[in-house]
């Protein structure tokens, strides 16, 4: 499933790529090491996360930086979900 880049700002972007992957915040914040603050607050805030965090999101949510920041198309299909353990 493509989303369209007309998704409003990078918190929704992470909401919905979050949500794809199967993640609640708590996951995805032990996932990448911070707070389930720090994920609740940039899916909320149009703030951009630090460059470094940009790419520990990537990784675990298993999409390109230029997706997160809307600059690709959201693919939020089969390569999105996290594999089970």
């Amino acid at each position: 499933k493509q989303l369209p880049n007309t998704i409003e700002g990078f918190g929704t972007r992470l909401a919905a790529l979050r949500k794809a992957a199967g993640y609640t915040q708590q996951q995805l914040a032990d996932e990448i090491g911070v707070s389930r603050r720090v994920i609740a607050y940039y899916e909320a805030e149009s703030e951009h996360p630090p460059a470094n965090l940009l790419v520990d999101l990537g990784r675990a949510l298993n999409v390109s930086v230029d997706e997160l920041l809307g600059l690709g198309p959201l693919d939020i299909g089969m390569g999105a979900v996290r594999d089970e353990v």
